[in-house]
């Protein structure tokens, strides 16, 4: 079974990053990356957003089809943002639409779309190696869904599909 890695901040004692997997892979022909991140989440919102992905976490571990994913959290900004690297799209969306994901989903979506909350959702194909995290932020504040307490500000135009080259240096 995988396991997760806790990667303190050392600039951020209120920071961290998990990772599932091997980031440094080179990535397979079909794969996607997707990535959620929420901004200016209060205490409360962080606490639950936190239990919450404990327990897809937990699911992670276990699914075949996920090749990697990345957890970040801050405290100042309210910040989380979880990045999943998956062998195909449709095997994302199984994940998806199932189990604890689809629970967290259904029933707390208000964590997401509702208060100050800044929402951000990329779904996209990819090649070659995973950019380095600030570059996946930045690829997904600009091509991704964006919602803002809850209101839908702008739609995801992700390209077809991406490689390193596609992202901010």
């Amino acid at each position: 079974m995988k396991t997760w890695t806790k990667h303190e901040d050392p600039n951020n004692k209120y920071g961290a990053t998990f990772t599932l997997g091997d980031r440094n892979i080179e990535l397979p022909e079909g794969v996607v990356i997707s990535v959620t991140r929420g901004e200016l989440f209060n205490i409360p919102r962080l606490i639950l957003n936190g239990i919450l992905n404990q327990f897809i976490m937990k699911a992670m571990t276990k699914n075949e089809d996920l090749l990697y994913a990345e957890l970040t959290g801050q405290m100042q900004g309210g910040i989380g943002q979880t990045m999943t690297v998956w062998k195909s799209g449709k095997q994302m969306n199984q994940f998806r639409t199932t189990g604890s994901h689809n629970f967290a989903r259904k029933f707390f979506s208000w964590v997401f779309y509702s208060g100050k909350v800044q929402s951000y959702f990329l779904t996209w194909g990819h090649e070659g190696t995973l950019p380095a995290s600030e570059e996946i932020t930045a690829f997904i504040k600009t091509y991704g869904r964006h919602f803002d307490g809850g209101k839908l500000i702008k739609k995801a135009n992700p390209p077809k599909s991406s490689t390193p080259n596609d992202f901010p240096m």
